[in-house]
């Protein structure tokens, strides 16, 4: 939206082109675009207008997937294609782009942002049909940590694939050889890359791109006999010799228009851009073969056309989209066999849609309307992008016989993680000794406060002075008989530090977060108690911990809360089942707040024996008088122990997976009506 739709407007106020509509499953995003640049209209049917008459050249711009299946749409529908990097998911899907816009006479162009189109161009004239002797190109941006962005396989396909496209063009094409390394061995997904290549008539050249830099970096150099060209971000020197000559060629902006310009100009002459498809797509071959750190002679295989069975948009089958970020990425792997609804495009749409047989809901989605299901007679499947279903009335989905899945996995494992974290710090009275060092301390025991704790503090100040005259065993004697230090002298039970390993821990629940939670504390050691109303005692002796006695369950070393709210369970723990909880216990609730009669819990914390550990309040936000706050043997977290960012991109992972899975006939763990009964 801030490249190539400014370019786009750019062109049309020339009176070169007309907008006549931007397309966006997120019509909010497509109806600003449209305000913003000057479209005729926003659609959330990108399909649908692929099929309009009056539309000559479609530009797309997403995801690899996204350009490859919509790409082949547009080129079947006659309509010249502009696709942004990466092409497609692979070079084979990038050259079926190409031979399909062969077929029809069409023009398919990619933006790579030559960023330095004119200076590399300048330096490509000069060298001529001699060519250069050795080249250098650099790119490096600072992506330490990000995940490759547009369904790309790695950075270099994501990002770096212009400034390897941009090496070949300017040696004239695929070396014929290549040595390359990419990442480490660390690395799953690799993130830096090199490579040495020789072309046929002796030219070498080197490729270096690391995406986990400390900041961004694209320069060329270029050497024949006797002369360097080097280009970067603020133009091109060139030394031949002593002597040198500089030329400001600014980057910023440079290729983009370009880009648009020669794609215009390449439909109206029919002669292929620099930039086309099928001359860019052999880049592509060179960097997945540099993404697996080949060595050898490079050759182009033999070209497969990949022609889909039918045109994507007669699929009869579509899936409803209710649109969040998360979701976006994985949109794309639904392209292949349906199309996609938009909640908005749907809307101003009148009677039944037949066509529709799932729908996903994205993080925050409104539920689905009575008045909108009665529009869906064949909607098979839901899925929801969240653990609790309550706004959703997933009671009257499954009444009308429509499946329902959620993100259940995905929340468990964040859930769990964040559980172990806790516990194993609690045990070790990290966060008290953490209150300790912060008040000038050291250890994990607090201390009294007030009079107490100051004639504690002066007498520990004495102490040397006394052994310095040789009276601390007679002050020491005095100190034991008074009451200050029968109070203050020994550690509670509550500080003193323990381990996992050995402890048991009682869960008071078996949903999927307390599985897995429990299948991290055994790999740790730890013995695991389980009190369930619901579960089959089979079943969690199957995992490996043992069902227990709610009474059995409060006595552990942990105790945990794993349930669902609901009016059976609301404030099942109160003043008599908290008195279980031993000296020492600690205590942690990640569940739903209202689980705990909230004067029962405030009255065994200040006993000041047990240490809790409390993310979920029966009213959030916790008000900032509330007496919690002031307790010394409570941590307290913001309700932040499902959500997390990698959370919420694995929770739409799991959702489409298993709108996917339902749709291909596959096994796929749905809500169930007893399920319901437990969940809050």
């Amino acid at each position: 939206m801030h490249v190539h739709l400014p370019a786009l407007a750019r062109l049309r106020d020339r009176g070169e082109i007309a907008l006549a509509v931007i397309c966006d499953i997120d019509r909010e995003r497509a109806a600003l675009a449209r305000r913003r640049f000057g479209f005729s209209e926003d659609s959330g049917d990108g399909l649908a207008a692929l099929e309009r008459s009056d539309i000559d050249a479609v530009y797309i711009f997403g995801s690899a997937q996204l350009h490859y299946e919509y790409g082949l749409v547009a080129l079947e529908r006659g309509k010249h294609l502009f696709v942004e990097k990466p092409i497609a998911p692979s070079y084979a899907q990038a050259a079926t782009l190409a031979e399909v816009a062969k077929r029809h006479g069409l023009i398919a162009a990619a933006g790579l942002n030559r960023r330095f189109f004119r200076s590399l161009t300048e330096v490509r004239e000069h060298a001529g049909r001699t060519g250069w002797r050795l080249a250098e190109a650099v790119f490096h941006k600072a992506e330490f940590g990000n995940r490759p962005p547009f369904g790309a396989k790695t950075w270099l396909s994501a990002n770096g694939i212009h400034v390897l496209d941009a090496l070949l063009f300017m040696m004239g094409g695929l070396p014929d050889t290549v040595t390359a390394m990419a990442g480490d061995s660390a690395e799953t997904t690799p993130s830096v890359f090199s490579a040495i290549m020789r072309w046929r008539d002796g030219a070498q050249g080197v490729f270096l791109c690391n995406n986990s830099a400390g900041s961004r970096r694209e320069e060329y150099v270029f050497h024949s006999q006797g002369e360097t060209y080097s280009v970067d971000a603020d133009g091109l020197t060139i030394q031949k010799g002593t002597a040198s000559t500089r030329r400001s060629l600014p980057s910023i902006g440079d290729g983009f228009d370009a880009e648009h310009d020669a794609f215009l100009q390449a439909i109206r002459t029919g002669v292929e851009p620099l930039h086309s498809v099928a001359a860019i797509a052999p880049s592509m071959f060179l960097a997945e073969l540099i993404e697996m750190g080949y060595s050898g002679r490079v050759e182009l295989p033999p070209t497969t056309v990949h022609r889909p069975a039918a045109p994507a948009v007669s699929k009869p089958n579509s899936i409803l989209i209710a649109h969040s970020p998360e979701l976006q990425p994985q949109l794309a792997r639904l392209l292949q066999k349906y199309r996609l609804v938009s909640l908005d495009g749907l809307n101003q749409t009148a009677g039944e849609r037949p066509d529709i047989v799932a729908a996903v809901l994205g993080r925050g989605s409104l539920p689905l309307t009575r008045e909108v299901l009665g529009r869906l007679p064949r909607l098979h499947v839901v899925g929801i992008m969240a653990l609790s279903l309550t706004r959703h009335e997933p009671e009257f989905l499954l009444a009308r016989g429509i499946t329902v899945v959620n993100a259940s996995a995905a929340y468990a494992n964040s859930v769990a993680e964040f559980a172990l974290g806790l516990t194993i710090l609690a045990r070790r009275r990290a966060f008290a000794s953490h209150a300790v060092m912060r008040a000038g301390g050291w250890g994990t025991d607090p201390g009294a406060s007030g009079l107490k704790g100051l004639l504690h503090r002066y007498a520990r100040r004495a102490r040397p002075a006394l052994r310095a005259a040789g009276l601390e065993p007679i002050g020491l004697n005095l100190w034991r008989k008074t009451a200050v230090a029968k109070s203050t002298g020994a550690k509670t039970t509550a500080s003193i530090p323990r381990e996992l390993q050995g402890a048991a821990v009682g869960l008071l629940g078996w949903g999927e977060n307390a599985r897995v939670f429990a299948a991290h504390l055994l790999r740790l050691g730890a013995r695991v108690l389980v009190y369930s109303e619901h579960a089959r005692l089979e079943d969690i002796r199957a995992a490996g911990a043992f069902p227990v006695t709610l009474g059995e369950a409060l006595a552990a070393d942990i105790v945990s809360l794993h349930r669902g709210l609901t009016a059976s369970t609301r404030h099942f723990l109160g003043a008599p089942e908290l008195s279980k909880l031993r000296p020492g216990t600690v205590l942690i609730n990640i569940a739903r707040g209202a689980l705990i009669e909230p004067r029962a819990l405030l009255g065994r914390l200040r006993q000041g024996d047990v240490f809790a550990c409390l993310d979920t309040y029966e009213e959030e936000p916790l008000a900032a008088s509330d007496p919690l706050r002031s307790l010394p043997n409570v941590f307290l977290t913001a309700h932040i122990a499902g959500g997390s960012k990698d959370m919420h991109a694995a929770a739409a992972d799991e959702v489409v997976s298993k709108v996917i899975s339902y749709l291909d006939g596959d096994p796929t763990a749905s809500i169930s009506v007893e399920r319901l009964r437990t969940m809050t």
